[in-house]
């Protein structure tokens, strides 16, 4: 394992991260989420975080979801993503979610198309560590937190051209984005400011600046490439399911690539109902996240097959190394260099809590000054991301599907235990 260079914020929580998160109760939640929100799914060695008092349904099924659960408080809600019902009843916890779906598939299960298509509403986090307040991350981890960097003087390129992805344009879907002068050509959806203390409390969210980072760092792979930046986590770095599902159904056409720095487990390890409902496209890729983990287990929406699952990497003594967060396995497509990377952030101070728990009256504070370095699967992905709109202008290719193609089989094979099946994608080769 290398050694990372710790700063001062690293520094004060380095004993959290000694060890994966997990999700072993409810306790394990980070304080500043929503327990009505987010849940952990109750027993069971393969844990997941889901919404509480939502079920989602394949649309072709609901009417039969809808009688089963006829008298028990369950209502279909308006469908907000393409081929998926979500059904909800307020103030239900996680075990009453999990027995109702039991319910609906034994009740169905004589059908002549098989039992009905039910889901939790799985919660997908975004994929960094942990926050300011020291709490652990509750999806993925040990990763490690944001850490100030100085700001060079103009935004550097990892070893690309000026028109490099010029003609591509990727849509990254995550907390949103703050103002930075080095993005001011990044678009943005309606809505898709990131905020920075939602709370109030002197201390940043979870995940405030990730989706600036992760376009920061498109853009110094791939310049010329036009990013378009849309929110489905809050600042806490929490969305779902069916948001992930929806906004990926309302990308403009033009979108080429859709870079995924998020995910989550799931029930059975099963795919999540509505983002399979919304892939594969004919007419885009979607880059992901394989995770922060350290597990082999699927994580997805990385281990979709229509998608390129992105683990990470590190620069060794004699090589590239596994970084030791990343999620591994025979799932992964390729790998990219996920530690120590530096990117464009927001010009904001916090407070930094000095162990596990937060004290404003003695807890030092942090400016950032639109800089910052950061280390996860993440971060790996938009270098694949972009790489992918790299080869689409160098090679004069219109297609994202065949210009991935190309990449992967220029790169070589990441030749490491974790990652058989990987490529190892080089933005600085």
């Amino acid at each position: 394992m290398n050694s990372y260079r710790v700063s001062a914020i690293v520094a004060c929580v380095l004993v959290l991260l000694a060890a994966p998160a997990t999700l072993a109760s409810a306790a394990t939640l980070p304080a500043k989420w929503d327990p009505g929100e987010v849940a952990v799914s109750p027993g069971g060695d393969r844990p997941f975080l889901l919404r509480p008092g939502q079920i989602l349904a394949a649309s072709a099924d609901a009417a039969d979801v809808a009688r089963v659960l006829s008298g028990s408080g369950w209502k279909p809600a308006e469908t907000r993503a393409p081929g998926v019902t979500l059904f909800h009843k307020p103030g239900t916890a996680a075990r009453e979610v999990l027995d109702a779906l039991a319910t609906v598939r034994k009740e169905t299960a004589g059908r002549r198309q098989g039992p009905a298509r039910v889901a939790p509403n799985h919660v997908l986090v975004g994929e960094s560590a942990i926050n300011f307040m020291g709490e652990p991350r509750i999806q993925g981890g040990p990763g490690s937190s944001v850490r100030f960097a100085y700001k060079p003087k103009t935004l550097p390129l990892r070893n690309a051209l000026p028109g490099d992805g010029r003609g591509a344009k990727i849509a990254v879907l995550d907390t949103g984005l703050f103002k930075h002068e080095w993005l001011t050509d990044v678009h943005a959806a309606p809505g898709a400011d990131d905020v920075w203390d939602a709370e109030g409390d002197g201390y940043g969210d979870n995940e405030s600046g990730h989706g600036t980072f992760i376009a920061g760092l498109i853009k110094q792979v791939a310049p010329a490439a036009e990013v378009y930046a849309v929110k489905v986590l809050d600042s806490h770095g929490v969305g779902d399911d069916l948001t992930v599902a929806t906004e990926l159904a309302k990308l403009p056409a033009d979108v080429d690539i859709v870079n995924l720095s998020l995910g989550g487990y799931t029930e059975n390890d099963q795919p999540p109902l509505a983002i399979a409902n919304v892939l594969p496209s004919k007419t885009r890729i979607v880059v992901a996240a394989a995770g922060n983990h350290a597990d082999k287990r699927p994580f997805w929406p990385a281990a979709f097959g229509p998608a390129l699952s992105v683990g990470a990497v590190e620069d060794g003594e004699t090589g590239f190394t596994a970084a030791p967060y990343s999620n591994f396995g025979a799932w992964v497509d390729l790998v990219a260099r996920g530690s120590n990377l530096e990117s464009a952030f927001a010009y904001e101070t916090t407070l930094v809590a000095q162990g596990a728990f937060a004290d404003p009256f003695t807890d030092p504070a942090v400016t950032f000054e639109g800089w910052a370095e950061w280390d996860g699967t993440s971060f790996a992905t938009p270098i694949a991301a972009a790489m992918v709109a790299r080869t689409m202008s160098r090679a004069g290719i219109g297609s994202a599907a065949d210009a991935a193609h190309k990449l992967a089989v220029n790169s070589p094979s990441a030749t490491l235990a974790d990652f058989p099946n990987a490529k190892l994608i080089d933005e600085l080769r």
